[in-house]
């Protein structure tokens, strides 16, 4: 039977009516988290169309009086009992609950036309045998599709939400020389996927069939917990101490750890928005062992020192504490050998040297950078108490006094230099700097002597300088002044005595000889007068 051939007859009467249902939403949406389902509907779609399986036991439709009884308890269901259809999660939620929808008995605008029924009854209308008839519900049930619709569409928008996964991640902020770790996580948020097409679908069969409690199913996707213990295994990390490569003597610096309370990020996470991303500074764990630590550890011990005192001219000074800058704090490595010219350079203007007295070619002359020899000396000294071998010395044309006979070390740009190796086990560092009126020199490094060691020297000659004079025709000098200041030569064997822990004696080496040459003394004195001699008279003839 076609549709459309009693809509003509059948809607004239009830026009008004399915207009005013179609005039607007009619529907209550209750959802409940719990509800007992009412019990399966008796008037299933084939009791209402008549339709029967047709495998001999029983043939197709059924007789006009069952036919209308089925539609007067439909009509009556509608009116008594709630539309509830029950959205069932399915995939990987164990905890999600069904969604009820219910639409509240004597609201759903669904009727049942009975009147036109039973006339169409009357008439013949699907009559298929002489006593049995076969009927479609949707000519007789009107259903308000657009409020289905909406109703539908509500469902979809409250309930249906889109995935996020779990998710967690470090950022790593530079803060000046150090580092901000934060870490940055998502709980994530359950996806629902419910279909507004299938809600529609699903209520439209419903109410054509008579079945009142229907159910359909929706897919839950849930973001995986995120795990505290494997978060704080991944991004914790434990301070590192600085530490000495005892092969290239290199310190390696600490590195600050960084790390968070496992019990503060799980309360973070229970307290979380689902979907809504979240922050965690973790906190700084500083290292028990730091570089500065292992360089003083490295250089803990004062392998030897000297400390010489100097006259305070001002430039000799300036001269003595700009050498003293370029040496302060190298490292001499075990077997390397440590030059005086390389390390300080050439004593120049353009660097700040100035002219201070120097001995050149056995007179003292100003020269640029004059009085370094004094830094270069102390460092020999410092290195003899110390036992290190020297490589390159040079004594003075003449005898130092802020210094022992022969522990002094005499250097020039480009002829002579200073030298020592360094026979220790480990790094050595040079210490170098003028206050108090004396040039500072510390050797810092671990000792590694199972004895101490004591510096003397013996003098093997003595010679004594000689007086002279020098006549002076100008001002320059006073008679009795000094000209040229004298020095006594020597010959100077140097020593090292040698004491075990216990202060007892083991035996004393001969380190080197020096020689320091005499210079004269010269005084100033008048030249002499030339002689006078008498005038003659002069004669002549009267």
């Amino acid at each position: 039977m076609k549709k459309g051939k009693f809509e003509a007859g059948r809607r004239s009467a009830a026009e008004g009516s399915a207009e005013q249902v179609r005039g607007g939403f009619p529907w209550l949406l209750v959802l409940i988290p719990v509800l007992v389902l009412a019990a399966v509907g008796t008037i299933l779609y084939l009791s209402l169309s008549g339709r029967e399986p047709t495998d001999g036991t029983s043939q197709s439709g059924f007789p006009k009086e069952e036919v209308l009884a089925q539609y007067q308890n439909l009509s009556h269901a509608l009116e008594q009992r709630d539309m509830v259809l029950t959205i069932l999660p399915q995939g990987d939620a164990e905890d999600a609950e069904p969604i009820r929808l219910t639409v509240p008995a004597g609201k759903s605008h669904v009727r049942v036309d009975l009147k036109g029924l039973e006339a169409d009854l009357e008439a013949g209308v699907g009559k298929i045998s002489r006593k049995r008839y076969l009927v479609d519900p949707e000519d007789y049930v009107s259903l308000d599709h657009a409020a289905l619709r909406e109703l539908a569409e509500q469902t979809h928008a409250q309930w249906a939400q889109s995935y996020i996964p779990s998710s967690v991640g470090l950022r790593i902020i530079p803060e000046g020389e150090r580092e901000q770790h934060v870490l940055c996580f998502n709980v994530g948020r359950e996806g629902r996927e419910l279909s507004a097409d299938e809600i529609y679908e699903t209520l439209t069969a419903a109410y054509l069939a008579g079945e009142l409690n229907p159910e359909m199913h929706y897919d839950v996707k849930v973001p995986e917990p995120l795990d505290v213990a494997e978060i704080w295994q991944r991004y914790s990390t434990p301070p590192q101490d600085a530490r000495l490569n005892e092969k290239t003597f290199e310190i390696i610096h600490e590195v600050p750890g960084f790390g968070f309370h496992q019990s503060k990020l799980e309360r973070m996470i229970r307290q979380a928005e689902p979907g809504k991303g979240y922050t965690l500074t973790l906190d700084v764990l500083e290292p028990t062992i730091t570089s500065a630590y292992v360089e003083a550890s490295l250089y803990a011990d004062i392998l030897g020192e000297a400390h010489t005192p100097h006259s305070w001219v001002n430039d000799r000074t300036n001269n003595l504490i700009l050498a003293c800058e370029a040496i302060d704090g190298t490292v001499v490595m075990p077997g390397e050998v440590f030059s005086f010219n390389e390390t300080v350079g050439q004593r120049t203007e353009a660097k700040g040297y100035r002219e201070a007295t120097a001995y050149v070619g056995g007179n003292s002359v100003p020269e640029i950078g004059g009085g370094v020899c004094q830094v270069a000396s102390t460092i020999y000294y410092a290195v003899l108490q110390a036992d290190l071998e020297s490589v390159e010395r040079h004594a003075h044309t003449y005898l130092v006094t802020y210094v022992p006979h022969g522990m002094d070390a005499a250097i020039y740009w480009g002829q002579l230099d200073y030298q020592f190796k360094n026979t220790s086990p480990r790094p050595i560092k040079i210490e170098a700097g003028v206050s108090d009126g004396k040039v500072h020199i510390i050797l810092r490094g671990t000792e590694w002597k199972n004895y101490t060691v004591k510096l003397s020297y013996e003098i093997l000659e003595e010679i004594p300088y000689e007086t002279t004079e020098r006549y002076v025709y100008d001002d320059s000098y006073a008679p009795g002044d000094t000209i040229v200041t004298p020095y006594t030569g020597y010959r100077v064997s140097t020593y090292k005595s040698l004491y075990d822990l216990d202060g007892n004696f083991i035996e004393k080496v001969h380190i080197t000889n020096s020689r320091y040459a005499k210079r004269d003394k010269v005084i100033a004195v008048l030249p002499p007068k030339p002689a006078e001699t008498t005038p003659t008279e002069p004669t002549g003839d009267d």
